[in-house]
């Protein structure tokens, strides 16, 4: 790219609602949140690349209008936050949707409702023709969404505590679990025990703390083949 283009590309006008501009702000938009949202899909999250991209569009179409009534309908005297304002404090019916309380005893889906409410903020910033700075966050929040989550789960792979959620036969096949835990040395550091409906079936949440570092895929691999056991899952 030669120097005039690149002048050209620095001196762009984005806060101005032209036919040129219009169309490239929200272009930018379905790039930047469709990324975001393909993070999601990928880790068939609830809300993934098609919420993504619609909250992005409509924050950005909101803050555009705003921009449209003080331009061209209010005489220049209306107050261009008020409609990104509520906006933001909209998006949290959406994302409180995508926060659920699973069996496991544990809360998912906070990273999806926080991408989605940062992704509409995402969006008026480049409603307003922010560029730059969308820009910026779009790939920050790319990278911990993607970089941070891979650091993470390699890190709680290899902790020397485990949390596993275990449903078993029968009360009987738990027992003798327990037992073999005892016999090979694992700690029991805490577990809890609940019935699951009708059946003889019993679910437990129990946590073993490892004698030693090691990846967590292999303790439940080694678990799993105890007998009675139809469910194990870390949590």
């Amino acid at each position: 790219m030669d120097q005039g283009a690149i002048d050209a590309l620095v001196k762009l006008d984005m806060t101005s609602l032209t036919a040129f501009n219009i169309p490239l702000r929200l272009l930018l938009v379905v790039l930047f949140s469709g990324t975001l949202g393909w993070e999601r899909t990928a880790k068939r999250r609830g809300a993934g690349i098609r919420t993504y991209i619609i909250v992005s569009l409509g924050a950005a179409l909101t803050m555009m209008t705003s921009q449209f009534l003080k331009d061209y309908v209010a005489d220049g005297y209306t107050d261009l936050s008020r409609l990104g304002a509520q906006v933001i404090s909209g998006i949290g019916f959406i994302g409180a949707g995508t926060i659920m309380f699973n069996g496991f005893k544990q809360v998912k889906g906070i990273t999806t409702a926080a991408g989605l409410w940062a992704s509409a903020c995402m969006g008026l910033a480049m409603g307003a023709g922010f560029v730059y700075g969308a820009l910026i966050v779009w790939v920050l929040m790319f990278l911990v969404m993607t970089v941070l989550d891979t650091w993470e789960n390699r890190f709680f792979s290899h902790m020397g505590e485990i949390r596993l959620f275990i449903v078993f036969e029968s009360f009987q096949f738990f027992r003798v679990f327990m037992q073999k835990m005892k016999a090979n040395g694992f700690v029991i550091a805490d577990f809890e025990m609940d019935k699951t409906g009708l059946n003889k079936e019993i679910a437990t949440y129990i946590t073993l703390n490892l004698k030693k570092r090691v990846n967590h895929e292999t303790v439940i691999d080694g678990l799993s083949s105890y007998p009675g056991i139809l469910m194990i899952e870390e949590i």
